[in-house]
């Protein structure tokens, strides 16, 4: 059972609240299957148990539940679980670092395609509202940026890497590269002839090329 699904069946919540979160579990899935605009309010309504007439009374507009979908549901729940999967993997590097960094991008990779059409509203959205970036960048720093930053400066102390890029920016190229992929791959470009595996060693390749310690 997930997080939204929890709290919408908590004992002892108003019924009206309660109503509420089944409707966003419902949008939130009807929007990861079939996308924004093909999963209509009515089919919404009836994935939830409820009425069209109800969801509108709740969120008013089909625009106004798509904003709550993103923020309740994708940052408030589904970021942040994913961000911690990613802080953990992070955390279990390795000996063999390319290993390590084709196995988190893939990882990555898959999470992201499991549901594409939320990857897509929580880019949009975090593009389009300060204080939902503001939120998810919170998320973020805490469960990839400083991870990255630790392992970082931890491998160029033990000259693993090289030491003449600071470890911050060397997390941000980390990331640019690594991000720059998945955007293309799942939202710029995703009707592209990708070969998933060619790129991942494309991208770990490249990475450790550039980063490498001096022999």
């Amino acid at each position: 059972m997930t997080a939204i699904q929890s709290k919408s069946r908590a004992r002892g919540r108003p019924r009206s609240e309660a109503r509420s979160a089944e409707i966003l579990w419902a949008a939130a899935q009807l929007f990861a299957e079939r996308g924004v605009e093909r999963a209509s309010t009515r089919e919404i309504a009836a994935r939830a148990g409820t009425t069209e007439r109800t969801l509108f009374k709740h969120f008013g507009s089909k625009e106004a539940l798509v904003r709550a979908v993103v923020e309740e549901a994708v940052l408030m729940h589904l970021a942040p679980l994913s961000l911690e999967g990613l802080r953990r993997a992070i955390g279990a590097s390795a000996a063999d670092l390319a290993g390590w960094h084709r196995s988190l991008l893939a990882s990555r990779l898959q999470a992201w395609q499991g549901a594409p059409e939320l990857v897509r509203l929580l880019m949009a959205e975090v593009l389009r509202d300060a204080s939902a970036r503001e939120r998810f960048a919170a998320h973020w720093r805490s469960a990839a940026w400083k991870p990255l930053v630790s392992l970082f400066t931890s491998l160029q102390a033990d000259r693993r890497l090289r030491s003449d890029i600071a470890p911050e920016r060397m997390a941000r190229l980390f990331l640019s590269l690594n991000l720059g992929y998945l955007s293309a791959r799942l939202v710029l470009a995703p009707a592209a002839d990708w070969d998933d595996e060619a790129e991942l060693d494309a991208i770990v390749a490249l990475f450790r090329s550039g980063s490498a310690a001096a022999p």
